[in-house]
Protein backbone atom coordinates (compact mmCIF):
# COMPACT_ATOMS: atom_id res chain seq x y z
CA UNK A 1 0.00 0.00 0.00
CA UNK A 2 1.45 3.47 -0.56
CA UNK A 3 2.42 4.49 2.66
CA UNK A 4 0.55 7.44 4.73
CA UNK A 5 2.36 9.77 6.44
CA UNK A 6 1.30 12.03 9.49
CA UNK A 7 -0.61 15.43 8.21
CA UNK A 8 0.78 17.42 10.84
CA UNK A 9 4.83 16.34 11.06
CA UNK A 10 5.07 13.61 7.67
CA UNK A 11 6.53 10.74 9.09
CA UNK A 12 5.18 7.57 8.18
CA UNK A 13 1.82 6.08 9.75
CA UNK A 14 1.99 3.27 11.64
CA UNK A 15 -1.40 0.94 12.61
CA UNK A 16 -2.27 0.27 15.68
CA UNK A 17 -5.27 -1.58 15.87
CA UNK A 18 -7.98 0.82 14.82
CA UNK A 19 -5.49 4.05 15.20
CA UNK A 20 -2.65 5.38 13.01
CA UNK A 21 0.24 6.73 14.80
CA UNK A 22 3.02 8.49 14.04
CA UNK A 23 6.66 8.54 16.08
CA UNK A 24 5.98 11.85 17.37
CA UNK A 25 2.98 10.65 18.98
CA UNK A 26 0.39 12.26 16.27
CA UNK A 27 -2.55 9.31 16.01
CA UNK A 28 -5.93 9.62 13.72
CA UNK A 29 -8.37 7.05 14.67
CA UNK A 30 -10.04 4.76 11.76
CA UNK A 31 -13.78 5.59 12.08
CA UNK A 32 -15.77 2.71 12.20
CA UNK A 33 -16.99 3.19 8.31
CA UNK A 34 -13.45 2.12 7.32
CA UNK A 35 -11.89 5.63 6.60
CA UNK A 36 -9.49 7.57 8.27
CA UNK A 37 -9.68 11.47 8.40
CA UNK A 38 -6.02 13.01 7.72
CA UNK A 39 -7.56 16.54 6.13
CA UNK A 40 -6.20 19.58 7.97
CA UNK A 41 -8.22 22.45 8.50
CA UNK A 42 -5.87 24.25 6.60
CA UNK A 43 -5.77 22.44 3.60
CA UNK A 44 -9.36 22.88 2.57
CA UNK A 45 -11.10 26.78 2.83
CA UNK A 46 -14.37 24.75 1.54
CA UNK A 47 -17.27 24.97 3.79
CA UNK A 48 -18.72 22.02 1.69
CA UNK A 49 -16.15 18.94 1.55
CA UNK A 50 -16.53 17.45 -1.80
CA UNK A 51 -19.33 15.35 -3.17
CA UNK A 52 -22.54 15.50 -0.29
CA UNK A 53 -24.27 11.83 0.02
CA UNK A 54 -26.74 12.39 -2.42
CA UNK A 55 -24.66 13.48 -5.30
CA UNK A 56 -22.82 9.73 -4.12
CA UNK A 57 -25.65 8.16 -3.77
CA UNK A 58 -26.73 9.66 -7.50
CA UNK A 59 -23.32 8.09 -8.64
CA UNK A 60 -23.09 5.16 -7.22
CA UNK A 61 -26.67 4.34 -8.34
CA UNK A 62 -25.95 5.36 -11.95
CA UNK A 63 -22.50 3.65 -12.23
CA UNK A 64 -24.65 0.30 -10.94
CA UNK A 65 -26.53 0.19 -13.77
CA UNK A 66 -23.95 -0.13 -16.41
CA UNK A 67 -23.94 3.38 -18.54
CA UNK A 68 -20.14 3.69 -17.98
CA UNK A 69 -19.17 0.09 -18.19
CA UNK A 70 -16.74 1.18 -21.44
CA UNK A 71 -14.83 3.50 -19.17
CA UNK A 72 -14.07 1.60 -16.66
CA UNK A 73 -13.17 -1.32 -19.07
CA UNK A 74 -10.60 0.73 -20.95
CA UNK A 75 -9.38 2.24 -17.58
CA UNK A 76 -8.94 -1.20 -16.46
CA UNK A 77 -7.47 -2.57 -19.60
CA UNK A 78 -4.47 0.38 -19.62
CA UNK A 79 -4.31 -0.39 -16.31
CA UNK A 80 -2.61 -3.98 -16.23
CA UNK A 81 -1.10 -3.16 -19.95
CA UNK A 82 1.18 0.08 -18.01
CA UNK A 83 1.24 -1.86 -14.16
CA UNK A 84 4.23 -4.07 -13.33
CA UNK A 85 4.07 -7.44 -11.30
CA UNK A 86 4.11 -5.43 -7.63
CA UNK A 87 1.06 -2.21 -7.60
CA UNK A 88 1.20 -0.12 -5.48
CA UNK A 89 -2.07 1.74 -6.22
CA UNK A 90 -3.16 5.36 -5.20
CA UNK A 91 -6.39 6.85 -6.25
CA UNK A 92 -6.70 10.88 -6.20
CA UNK A 93 -10.25 11.51 -5.37
CA UNK A 94 -11.54 8.10 -5.74
CA UNK A 95 -15.03 9.26 -4.95
CA UNK A 96 -17.00 6.04 -4.19
CA UNK A 97 -14.53 3.48 -5.48
CA UNK A 98 -16.42 2.57 -8.59
CA UNK A 99 -12.88 2.34 -10.58
CA UNK A 100 -10.53 1.79 -7.69
CA UNK A 101 -12.09 -1.30 -7.10
CA UNK A 102 -12.42 -2.53 -10.42
CA UNK A 103 -9.16 -1.45 -10.98
CA UNK A 104 -7.90 -3.43 -8.05
CA UNK A 105 -9.94 -6.88 -9.43
CA UNK A 106 -8.21 -6.16 -12.86
CA UNK A 107 -4.61 -6.30 -11.80
CA UNK A 108 -5.19 -8.99 -9.49
CA UNK A 109 -7.20 -11.25 -12.32
CA UNK A 110 -4.09 -10.58 -14.26
CA UNK A 111 -1.98 -12.07 -12.13
CA UNK A 112 -0.33 -9.30 -10.59
CA UNK A 113 -0.39 -8.13 -6.64
CA UNK A 114 -2.14 -5.07 -6.00
CA UNK A 115 -1.97 -2.71 -2.61
CA UNK A 116 -4.74 -0.31 -2.84
CA UNK A 117 -5.08 3.30 -1.28
CA UNK A 118 -8.04 5.77 -2.20
CA UNK A 119 -8.33 9.61 -1.27
CA UNK A 120 -11.00 12.15 -1.73
CA UNK A 121 -12.04 14.92 0.25
CA UNK A 122 -15.68 13.99 0.62
CA UNK A 123 -15.84 11.64 3.94
CA UNK A 124 -19.74 10.48 2.33
CA UNK A 125 -17.67 9.27 -0.80
CA UNK A 126 -15.29 7.51 1.15
CA UNK A 127 -18.22 5.82 3.30
CA UNK A 128 -19.69 4.27 -0.09
CA UNK A 129 -16.16 3.53 -1.40
CA UNK A 130 -15.65 0.89 1.77
CA UNK A 131 -18.60 -0.77 1.54
CA UNK A 132 -17.47 -2.20 -1.88
CA UNK A 133 -15.44 -4.71 0.49
CA UNK A 134 -12.16 -4.40 -1.53
CA UNK A 135 -9.58 -4.13 1.04
CA UNK A 136 -8.59 -0.51 -0.06
CA UNK A 137 -7.22 1.79 2.61
CA UNK A 138 -9.12 5.17 2.74
CA UNK A 139 -8.36 8.85 3.59
CA UNK A 140 -9.77 12.22 3.44
CA UNK A 141 -7.27 14.48 2.33
CA UNK A 142 -7.14 17.34 -0.07
CA UNK A 143 -5.60 16.10 -3.77
CA UNK A 144 -3.00 19.09 -3.08
CA UNK A 145 -1.85 17.62 -0.34
CA UNK A 146 -1.81 13.79 -0.23
CA UNK A 147 -1.24 12.44 2.90
CA UNK A 148 1.27 10.00 1.16
CA UNK A 149 5.00 9.44 1.40
CA UNK A 150 7.03 10.59 -1.81
CA UNK A 151 8.01 7.88 -4.19
CA UNK A 152 5.61 5.39 -2.67
CA UNK A 153 2.94 4.18 -5.11
CA UNK A 154 3.66 3.23 -9.22
CA UNK A 155 0.22 3.46 -10.37
CA UNK A 156 -1.95 6.74 -9.64
CA UNK A 157 -5.48 7.28 -11.08
CA UNK A 158 -7.24 10.37 -11.46
CA UNK A 159 -10.57 9.66 -12.69
CA UNK A 160 -12.81 13.17 -13.31
CA UNK A 161 -11.29 14.73 -10.34
CA UNK A 162 -9.15 17.80 -9.70
CA UNK A 163 -5.62 16.95 -10.30
CA UNK A 164 -2.30 18.53 -8.55
CA UNK A 165 0.82 18.08 -10.49
CA UNK A 166 3.03 18.54 -8.17
CA UNK A 167 2.39 16.46 -5.60
CA UNK A 168 1.55 13.39 -8.28
CA UNK A 169 5.21 13.79 -9.25
CA UNK A 170 5.93 13.57 -5.86
CA UNK A 171 4.27 10.55 -4.74
CA UNK A 172 4.78 8.34 -7.72
CA UNK A 173 8.10 6.90 -8.46
CA UNK A 174 10.34 7.30 -11.50
CA UNK A 175 8.44 4.93 -14.08
CA UNK A 176 5.06 4.77 -12.60
CA UNK A 177 2.23 5.78 -14.41
CA UNK A 178 -0.26 8.77 -13.74
CA UNK A 179 -3.65 7.37 -15.49
CA UNK A 180 -6.14 10.49 -16.38
CA UNK A 181 -10.07 10.61 -17.26
CA UNK A 182 -10.85 13.84 -18.11
CA UNK A 183 -14.24 14.28 -20.37
CA UNK A 184 -14.16 15.60 -23.75
CA UNK A 185 -15.60 18.10 -25.84
CA UNK A 186 -18.71 16.59 -26.56
CA UNK A 187 -19.01 14.39 -23.08
CA UNK A 188 -23.09 14.28 -22.27
CA UNK A 189 -24.08 16.96 -25.00
CA UNK A 190 -27.50 15.34 -25.57
CA UNK A 191 -28.07 16.07 -21.57
CA UNK A 192 -26.54 19.47 -22.32
CA UNK A 193 -29.64 19.93 -25.01
CA UNK A 194 -32.06 18.99 -22.93
CA UNK A 195 -31.41 20.89 -20.44
CA UNK A 196 -29.70 24.61 -22.04
CA UNK A 197 -31.08 26.74 -24.86
CA UNK A 198 -27.61 27.10 -25.70
CA UNK A 199 -25.43 23.79 -24.71
CA UNK A 200 -21.45 24.13 -25.21
CA UNK A 201 -18.75 22.29 -25.37
CA UNK A 202 -16.40 21.06 -23.12
CA UNK A 203 -12.79 22.75 -23.03
CA UNK A 204 -9.87 20.91 -25.09
CA UNK A 205 -8.00 18.68 -22.56
CA UNK A 206 -4.85 20.88 -22.16
CA UNK A 207 -2.72 18.82 -19.72
CA UNK A 208 1.07 18.70 -19.70
CA UNK A 209 2.38 18.15 -15.90
CA UNK A 210 5.86 19.18 -15.11
CA UNK A 211 8.09 16.04 -14.79
CA UNK A 212 6.26 13.52 -16.72
CA UNK A 213 6.79 11.97 -20.30
CA UNK A 214 4.21 13.24 -23.31
CA UNK A 215 1.13 10.65 -22.55
CA UNK A 216 0.10 8.19 -24.51
CA UNK A 217 -4.30 8.94 -25.22
CA UNK A 218 -6.96 6.27 -25.72
CA UNK A 219 -10.49 7.94 -26.43
CA UNK A 220 -13.29 6.36 -25.61
CA UNK A 221 -16.82 7.38 -27.09
CA UNK A 222 -20.37 6.17 -27.41
CA UNK A 223 -23.86 6.92 -26.94
CA UNK A 224 -26.24 5.53 -24.11
CA UNK A 225 -29.85 5.27 -23.81
CA UNK A 226 -31.01 6.42 -20.10
CA UNK A 227 -34.10 4.46 -19.55
CA UNK A 228 -35.76 5.91 -16.95
CA UNK A 229 -36.33 9.31 -15.26
CA UNK A 230 -34.29 8.34 -12.41
CA UNK A 231 -31.29 7.40 -14.18
CA UNK A 232 -31.55 10.58 -16.50
CA UNK A 233 -31.87 12.40 -12.93
CA UNK A 234 -29.02 10.45 -10.82
CA UNK A 235 -26.59 11.71 -14.20
CA UNK A 236 -27.22 15.13 -14.18
CA UNK A 237 -27.16 15.33 -10.32
CA UNK A 238 -23.36 13.69 -10.50
CA UNK A 239 -22.58 16.20 -12.66
CA UNK A 240 -20.73 19.91 -11.69
CA UNK A 241 -24.26 21.25 -14.06
CA UNK A 242 -26.57 20.69 -11.32
CA UNK A 243 -25.75 22.93 -8.94
CA UNK A 244 -24.87 25.37 -11.88
CA UNK A 245 -28.13 25.42 -13.17
CA UNK A 246 -31.14 27.31 -11.98
CA UNK A 247 -34.29 25.64 -11.14
CA UNK A 248 -36.21 26.29 -14.43
CA UNK A 249 -33.83 24.35 -16.52
CA UNK A 250 -33.59 21.71 -13.89
CA UNK A 251 -37.45 21.43 -14.55
CA UNK A 252 -36.98 20.40 -18.39
CA UNK A 253 -35.84 17.41 -17.03
CA UNK A 254 -38.68 16.10 -14.83
CA UNK A 255 -40.91 14.79 -17.52
CA UNK A 256 -37.79 12.55 -19.51
CA UNK A 257 -38.83 8.82 -19.18
CA UNK A 258 -35.67 7.88 -21.57
CA UNK A 259 -32.43 10.41 -22.92
CA UNK A 260 -29.96 9.44 -25.74
CA UNK A 261 -26.55 11.55 -25.00
CA UNK A 262 -23.11 11.25 -26.05
CA UNK A 263 -20.30 10.04 -23.71
CA UNK A 264 -16.97 10.30 -24.62
CA UNK A 265 -13.61 10.32 -22.37
CA UNK A 266 -9.85 11.16 -22.37
CA UNK A 267 -7.79 8.28 -20.71
CA UNK A 268 -4.04 10.00 -20.63
CA UNK A 269 -1.08 7.83 -19.49
CA UNK A 270 1.89 9.79 -18.40
CA UNK A 271 5.13 7.96 -17.62
CA UNK A 272 6.99 9.87 -14.09
CA UNK A 273 10.59 10.59 -15.36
Amino acid sequence: MPELKCPVCGNTLHREERTLRCQKGHCYDVARQGYVNLLMSNHSSAKRHGDDKAMVAARSAFLEQGYYDVLRDAVCAAAVRHAGDNVELLDAGCGEGFYTVAVKRALEAAGKTCRACGVDISREALIACAKRQAEVTLAVASINHLPVADSSCNLLLNIFAPDDATEFARVLRPGGTLLCVVPLEDHLMGLKAAVYDYPYPNPSPQYAPEGFAPPERIDVRDTIRLRSNEDIHNLFLMTPYYYKTGRKDQQKLESLTTLDTEISFGIFLYKRL
